[in-house]
């Protein structure tokens, strides 16, 4: 008997392969509602550092945890039809417009260039969501288009570099939502 259903009932480990991306709209293909980014490849999962700080009281050194930093996600995804025309719209969007510098405008966090509901989440062998990461306040900062090579039949992938406020987890076995940036013990 395997060390997975020791604790009595089945324990099925997460998988890095299941899982699915979301947003409110989509760039690149065309929707304006709550639709699913089929051709990601690899997505990172939110992630966050506490500064320490340092304090000396006489002949003592002691760590203050300071603030949470979250740290910016990597989509990996398949260039498919109107992918970089898209993401080009989407960074005008945003208020970037080189053709005319003399706007008062410029990129901004403005709702037009956010990616609202930015969600992944995370499934079980039967496709139901185990885990799921809601991203606030999201924004592209960096976008590769990818190489090209004479060499190589693989596929043009994308990748986009995503920063955030703060993200949210819900979870299968509660329900719940939590917002991991403001968890406080009870």
């Amino acid at each position: 008997m395997s060390f997975w259903t020791d604790t009595g009932k089945p324990v099925e480990p997460k998988r890095t392969y299941r899982f699915r991306l979301s947003s409110d709209g989509d760039i690149g293909l065309g929707a304006t509602e709550k639709s699913y980014w089929w051709n990601i490849k690899r997505v990172d999962k939110p992630s966050f550092n506490v500064s320490s700080n340092k304090y000396r009281l006489i002949n003592h050194e002691i760590n203050i945890p300071g603030i949470a930093v979250w740290n910016p996600i990597n989509i990996e995804m398949v260039d498919v039809g109107e992918q970089v025309d898209a993401l080009l719209k989407h960074l005008g969007a945003s208020g970037y417009n080189p053709r005319n510098l003399s706007e008062d405008s410029g990129i901004a966090k403005s709702h037009s260039g956010l990616l609202l509901n930015l969600t992944i989440e995370q499934l079980n062998g039967a496709g139901e969501t185990l885990d799921s990461w809601l991203l606030e306040g999201a924004f592209i900062t960096d976008v590769k288009f990818g190489n090209l090579d004479y060499s190589s039949d693989e596929f043009v992938m994308v990748t986009l570099t995503i920063a955030y406020d703060y993200a949210y987890l819900s979870t299968s076995s509660t329900g719940d939502s939590t917002m991991v940036e403001a968890a406080v013990p009870d």
